[in-house]
């Protein structure tokens, strides 16, 4: 696994979170939903359901946020402040993860045992072709890029905080406002991780 990840050059694995969440994951890192509801921690979860079942897992993404999912939780709250949390690629290979190759709720993966999405194997079948879209090179997909956008990485585990690279801002304001408190990490703004990939037209 180790180096098929390096082989394709993935630098980042992506989360986004409510920004009243940063202060907890920066500290204590990434928890999966299930332990959260068990400690009865306050957190703000993304949305009120796990459509996909897994609340033992977190949900991340490979080189781009899922921004059909980040963009629908936005419109819904738009008064809602985001991050989005870079995670070193090195959990890939190091914890427990499942490797969806279209959105985790979606029949398509669900369909699939969990046992069946781990592993070398699901983790390049991210990365085929999809029927009835243009292939990798018509969508000038970088190597590092699933193919469907909302293909999803489900992380059996917490992520501590030394695997967070830094966290993207939607605004200057926030991002200063975080380094004044989190001396530790890295934060910038960029407008790109909320908005779609290049190849959006085609999905």
């Amino acid at each position: 696994m180790e180096n098929e990840v390096k082989s394709r050059s993935i630098d980042y694995v992506w989360h986004f979170t409510k920004i009243e969440n940063v202060d907890s994951i920066l500290a204590n890192g990434l928890i999966p939903r299930a332990t959260l509801e068990a400690q009865g921690a306050a957190v703000a979860f993304n949305d009120q359901y796990r459509m996909d079942g897994q609340k033992t897992a977190n949900c991340l993404s490979i080189s781009h946020p899922n921004y059909k999912m980040f963009y629908s939780l936005r419109r819904q709250n738009s008064s809602q402040a985001w991050v989005v949390v870079a995670f070193k690629p090195e959990i890939l290979w190091l914890k427990d993860c499942a490797f969806c190759h279209e959105n985790a709720a979606s029949n398509n993966v669900t369909a699939i045992p969990i046992q069946n999405r781990k592993g070398v194997a699901a983790f390049l079948r991210m990365f085929d072709p999809v029927a009835g879209k243009p292939d990798r090179a018509t969508l000038k997909l970088p190597d590092a890029c699933p193919t469907n956008p909302q293909a999803e990485i489900l992380v059996f585990d917490t992520i501590e905080p030394q695997y967070i690279e830094g966290v993207i801002t939607p605004d200057k304001q926030t991002e200063q406002d975080l380094k004044a408190r989190h001396l530790n990490f890295d934060f910038l703004y960029h407008r790109a991780f909320y908005s779609a990939r290049l190849d959006h037209e085609h999905w």
